[in-house]
């Protein structure tokens, strides 16, 4: 009865909860589409966007993540004259979801990023000669990005249809969600209903602001269903190994050079000289989907309860529970955003591409394709525009020099990976990624 209520509200999605009331601790819940579709699109929201939303008080306070908290609020503090445009900040800050028309239609979507606006030049005489068919129609998904003929691309258009899909999970799909959110087909069907003839159950009714409170329990407690219904706090000890290596892409032979100043007597790493080339790796890290970093890092990212939810994902029918087998490729593997892949990008991650749309402009039926990229790079504050070289420091202060050795690391595919999975856990990145390749 009480949970029949709660689905009649606006704007909140209920949960069958069994609880253990002496432990406190939830033993499992019982969902359907709404709350699992919620769940899913943790793992399509970039990583700019959960350092932004984890930093906000909801009904807990902000939390921070690893060194990506450190790394979006660099970017935020930084002056956009270092950076090589001015929307490079917008994308860093405010980085689109590749999925997002999967989740516009989700009861609880979380992410306040602003929607996909459509820009084409406000030059009438560009806007002619594409009709005509004497040139292509410049698109960008920024405003005020310059077009081929120097104008800016300013104009707003709206595609004569856009899709948007009803999330992820199929309609009349039942699942059993534990602790550690581990998300199975509910194949009993009837167990909690069982446990409700019984006495033992609870309901919780999930509103927008808590489901922030979720995401940040999901990347700091080994058991956030139940630090969530509970308001309790069980953080989960990180595993800052290095990264344990599978199958991996083709190393093309890329390579970044970083010089570094560490310790010998803890093999901290205080400073780092780099180029522009490792900045902007560094910085692309923001606009990776969540779900994108598991499948390069083979579902051992060390946050051990959205590890859990990724393999879940992936054991999930695309019959039975998914919408579609494309859909549940796209989750295994979501990619950045169109116009948000860095040229050059060392990482086995790529970009979307829109499709082909249409739209009226002046009567006119035109069709448009994007067709001018976009790419992110720019420049920390500490650039050094005598050697072109970038300074990441750490006080060194009161360290006798006798400790101090300078190194240069070479980092191809297999740093890079490490860099990014202690990047999730470590607030010292640097230091946790690198040292096992700077070691005698």
């Amino acid at each position: 009865m009480a949970a029949a209520a709660s689905y009649e509200q606006v704007n909140k999605v209920s949960l069958s909860v069994l609880v253990d009331r002496e432990r406190n601790r939830v033993v499992y819940a019982e969902a359907g589409k709404d709350f699992v579709d919620v769940l899913l699109s943790f793992l399509t929201l970039p990583l700019g966007t959960i350092a932004r939303l984890i930093a906000k008080d909801s009904n807990m306070q902000s939390v921070r993540v690893g060194s990506l908290s450190s790394l979006y609020q660099s970017v935020a503090d930084l002056d956009e004259q270092h950076l090589w445009t001015q929307n490079c900040k917008e994308m860093l800050l405010q980085p689109r979801n590749s999925m997002e028309p999967y989740c516009q239609k989700l009861k609880l979507n979380i992410d306040d990023t602003p929607p996909i606006q459509y820009f084409i030049c406000q030059d009438r005489d560009c806007l002619r000669k594409a009709s005509s068919g004497e040139g292509c129609l410049n698109l960008s998904t920024f405003r005020n990005k310059k077009c081929h003929c120097g104008k800016l691309l300013n104009k707003v258009i709206y595609p004569e249809k856009l899709t948007t899909e009803n999330g992820f999970v199929n309609e009349t799909a039942k699942f059993i969600i534990s602790e550690d959110l581990n998300v199975m087909p509910n194949v009993f069907g009837a167990t909690v209903q069982l446990f409700q003839k019984l006495g033992v159950h609870d309901f919780a009714a999930i509103e927008k602001k808590t489901v922030v409170d979720l995401l940040k329990f999901s990347l700091i407690s080994k058991a956030p269903l139940t630090d969530f219904i509970f308001s309790s706090y069980h953080f989960d000890p990180r595993n800052e190994s290095s990264f344990v290596f599978g199958d991996l892409p083709p190393d093309d032979g890329r390579k970044m050079v970083v010089k570094v100043l560490k310790r010998k007597s803890n093999g901290k790493i205080l400073f780092a000289e780099v180029k522009e080339d490792f900045a902007d790796f560094l910085f692309s890290f923001l606009t990776f989907p969540l779900g994108g970093v598991l499948n390069m890092l083979q579902g051992v990212s060390s946050l051990s309860c959205i590890d859990n939810l990724y393999k879940s994902m992936t054991e999930l029918s695309p019959d039975r529970h998914l919408r579609s087998q494309d859909l549940k490729d796209k989750l295994a593997k979501p990619q950045c955003a169109p116009q948000f892949e860095l040229s050059n990008q060392i990482l086995p991650i790529g970009a979307a591409t829109l499709p082909l749309y249409r739209c009226f402009i002046n009567s006119l039926l035109l069709s448009f394709r994007l067709s001018l990229p976009s790419t992110i790079s720019g420049f920390p504050p500490y650039y050094d525009q005598k050697n072109a070289h970038l300074k990441f420091v750490d006080p060194i202060s009161r360290i006798p020099l006798v400790d101090l050795e300078e190194r240069v690391i070479s980092i191809g595919l297999k740093e890079s990976l490490s860099i990014l999975k202690a990047s999730l856990t470590s607030a010292s990145a640097l230091t946790n990624g690198l040292n096992q390749f700077s070691r005698n």
